[in-house]
């Protein structure tokens, strides 16, 4: 992520502004990456991704997983740590975050929606029926 993050949003970060640390150190690690290093994390991102559909064309529409570690931070500073989306986007599963749960101090816990690639109609099909069943639990 850091590397395609300093490929893609480095020119931007070069130009200067108002960017935070976390951003430019995020920018630094990508571009620390080797071009081995990121051929072979795309390499065994695929053959992940291979080993991924399995599960939906035999068991299931979609996967529940958590969006971040924990409750949402508080304020507008940070979004949280995204490392339970990383590994959806590299593989390019589809996701989507549900307002489902929220900690002790009402902020939202995160809970993501992960579907195959190319069936975002059935990923959102089940989000609706995930959502109505909840509702109507309630």
């Amino acid at each position: 992520m850091a590397a395609e993050m300093a490929h893609n949003l480095g020119p931007l970060v070069d130009k200067g502004g108002e960017i935070s640390a976390q951003f430019l150190e995020l920018i630094a690690e990508g571009r620390k990456v080797r071009a081995h290093e990121y051929l072979a994390a795309v390499r065994d991102a695929r053959r992940y991704a291979d080993g991924m559909m399995g599960i939906f064309e035999q068991l299931a529409d979609a996967i529940i997983t958590l969006s971040a570690r924990g409750v949402a931070p508080q304020g507008l500073d940070a979004t949280g740590d995204p490392i339970f989306c990383s590994l959806w986007t590299l593989t390019g599963f589809p996701s989507l975050n549900l307002p489902l749960l929220e900690g002790s101090e009402g902020l939202p816990i995160g809970v993501q929606l992960v579907g195959a690639p190319g069936r975002d109609e059935r990923l959102l099909r089940t989000a609706r029926a995930l959502i109505r069943m909840l509702a109507d639990a309630e």
